[in-house]
């Protein structure tokens, strides 16, 4: 009949709440404009199902998700050509949710194309702020990689871009210092980054701010700073726990391997009791492999009681 109803909540200063709101309200609000026949084409869908792709692989874990991810792709590749600026930048948001997706099941080759996709629609649309997201993707799929040093291109890339926001800076300036720890003789840029990340945090949402100290905590046990990595991933960890699973689940893991890494008893036997309660929710290749890894790491200390029944329980609801 020509009429297009849209739902809207009540409340849109809280972004975290807006997301979710969206993403509960999918099911009745993914309907395309009436301008167009063809829903891709429409930036305000494409957006609705970038929100969605997030938030349940937030509460999933990403492989459930690949064939839909793709199939986003897909259909949002196209406007690459096109002249619709607010489209490309909706575009280059679903893309990137999509190689994070791919990230997650460990397809690092096929992530690193998507995200590549979404930075070239970032770039159409002339947006600072997905090319910078789409950079700090791509070094989040090349930080193990090889070489490890296309991680840090990638972010500094990200950090001359002009007028980014707080979040969007700090981001950048975490991954920065995660994309150095792993590299040799860095540790004064590595703290440096993530001193100014810190500093930005405090001003950040509650969900931004977790994965500053989250990949901050894992930067610091990448150098072998146990104690403060710890405390920034245990940070991590209180402000995401009522919100993702699946990152309760991965920062958790961290903490676990920080633990092993310190030789810390207490450390190892609460990490895996907190990971056998949120693994079973998640299918997530990355927490199958961390899983995997804490279950060989913790062997060595397979005869201290509370250890070893924590292992047992770990091994017992996720095999």
């Amino acid at each position: 009949m020509g009429w297009e109803f849209e739902l809207v909540p009540s409340e849109e200063d809280d972004p975290v709440k807006r997301r979710q709101f969206l993403a509960s309200a999918a099911s009745v609000a993914l309907i395309p404009s009436a301008t167009s026949s063809n829903p891709y084409r429409d930036a305000s869908y494409v957006r609705l199902l970038a929100d969605r792709l997030t938030h349940t692989e937030e509460q999933i874990g990403g492989a459930p998700l690949v064939r839909e991810a793709l199939r986003h792709v897909h259909h949002i590749a196209p406007a690459v050509l096109g002249a619709d600026t607010g489209l490309q930048a909706a575009g280059s948001r679903l893309a990137r949710q999509a190689a994070l997706v791919l990230h997650d099941t460990r397809d690092l080759d096929r992530a690193e194309r998507v995200a590549g996709l979404a930075l070239t629609l970032a770039a159409r649309a002339q947006d600072a702020r997905a090319q910078a997201h789409a950079y700090a993707t791509l070094s989040l799929i090349c930080t193990y990689g090889s070489p490890r040093s296309r991680a840090a291109e990638y972010v500094r890339r990200g950090l001359v871009l002009d007028d980014l926001d707080d979040a969007t800076r700090a981001a950048l300036l975490v991954r920065l210092g995660r994309s150095l720890a792993v590299l040799p003789g860095q540790e004064r840029p590595v703290r440096r980054a993530l001193d100014e990340a810190q500093a930005l945090a405090v001003r950040l949402s509650p969900v931004d701010g977790a994965e500053v100290m989250a990949n901050s905590g894992i930067a610091l046990s990448d150098l072998g700073q146990h104690a403060k990595g710890t405390a920034d991933l245990q940070s991590a960890v209180a402000s995401v726990e009522a919100q993702s699973p699946l990152l309760v689940g991965l920062y958790q893991a961290r903490l676990t391997k920080t633990a092993i890494e310190a030789g810390d008893v207490g450390g190892m036997t609460s990490g895996m009791d907190a990971l056998a309660r949120v693994a079973p929710l998640l299918t997530s290749r990355r927490m199958d492999i961390h899983v995997r890894h804490i279950l060989a790491g913790t062997r060595r200390w397979g005869m201290v009681r509370e250890i070893g029944q924590a292992r047992g329980k770990l091994w017992e609801v996720t095999r």
